[in-house]
């Protein structure tokens, strides 16, 4: 990171990520780069992050993942643009969190039922849900488990 002083620090990094809404997941695609929204949940274990994504069964992007799962995922939170005179000194005020690791897929139907609501509680759900058996057989849950994470903001 070019900007140190802009790093931020574990405990920095838990707070954007409760704040953050949604967040985007990288991949490669046939050799290409390709980036989807997703929503998602996250637990900690020590300093270590484990993401949690629910996704249909088939596709393009559980294909690319199990071809090749590295991958990246990354949220931005409280981000405001703030204009100033003359414009090229107009900055973003903003909250970032990058995290690299690798993709599996969660197969175990109470390890699903665990993922499903760590995404509803970041979505401002409550407790634990139960999932009817058929609807956990048709839902796939990806789990990205970082080997690297880190923080940057720009907030005042």
């Amino acid at each position: 990171m070019r900007r140190m002083e802009r790093r931020l620090e574990f405990p920095q990094v838990l707070e954007v990520l409760k704040d953050a809404s949604y967040g985007t997941l990288a991949f490669l695609d046939h050799g290409r780069p390709a980036v989807v929204p997703l929503s998602f949940g996250f637990q900690q274990e020590g300093e270590r992050l484990i993401f949690f994504f629910h996704c249909a069964p088939e596709g393009r992007k559980l294909e690319a993942l199990r071809a090749n799962p590295a991958a990246s995922f990354s949220v931005v939170s409280r981000a405001e643009v703030v204009l100033a005179e003359p414009v090229c000194r107009s900055t973003m005020h903003y909250a970032s969190v990058i995290a690299d690791g690798e993709v599996s897929e969660v197969i175990d139907p109470a390890e699903k039922s665990a993922a499903l609501d760590r995404i509803m509680n970041h979505c401002g759900a409550a407790g634990h849900f139960d999932y009817p058996a058929p609807m956990l057989e048709r839902t796939a849950i990806l789990k990205l488990t970082a080997d690297s994470v880190t923080g940057k903001s720009n907030c005042r």
